[in-house]
């Protein structure tokens, strides 16, 4: 009978966790992707991809992680974050931010400054605004998402998969 509960349990248990910084970026996916109108759960997926941490057989979008010449980066709280990225930025711009990945050099000047470009309510708001301005351009969903991500033809080809797999599972639930 335990086994048969357990089993229940594992197969039912949310891909988001509950702890404050965990919710933040799942509780700003889903607000933006309905104010935005964008497909149900489409920033949730995208988040898991771009900053998904896995524990176990959870995966969380974690608002401290920072991608650094390809390597990412999780930090315990904002303000190591912020640290870490303001002596990143002296060497390099090309860093992506957040909940979302925002890249720097390409979108921080859209941002007050780093403390609003990693700030997770802002940072998956541009996210939806950014979504929602390819989806117009491009008139697929598939190739807003991949140029979400990429605008070479493999990385978006790669990138849309990823997304897909998150995709599918969460609008199953």
């Amino acid at each position: 009978m335990i086994k048969l509960i357990i089993s229940f349990f594992l197969l039912y248990v949310p891909l988001i966790a509950s702890s404050n910084d965990i919710t933040e970026c799942h509780i700003y996916t889903e607000k933006f992707n309905k104010m935005y109108r964008l497909p149900n759960k489409l920033l949730t997926s995208i988040s898991l991809v771009e900053s998904g941490v896995i524990e176990g057989n959870i995966v969380n979008p974690w608002p401290w992680a920072l991608n650094v010449n390809g390597k990412s980066k999780y930090f315990e709280n904002k303000k190591d974050t912020l640290s870490f990225l303001r002596d990143s930025l002296q060497k390099n711009r090309n860093i992506d931010i957040g909940c979302m990945q925002i890249n720097y050099k390409f979108h921080g000047h859209n941002f007050k400054n780093l403390d609003h470009i990693l700030n997770p309510e802002e940072n998956v708001k541009y996210a939806a605004e950014f979504l929602r301005k390819l989806f117009k351009r491009h008139k697929s969903w598939n190739e807003a998402i991949s140029r979400y991500h990429s605008s070479e033809p493999v990385r978006k080809k790669k990138y849309l998969k990823k997304v897909r797999i998150f995709w599918d599972k969460l609008r199953q639930r």
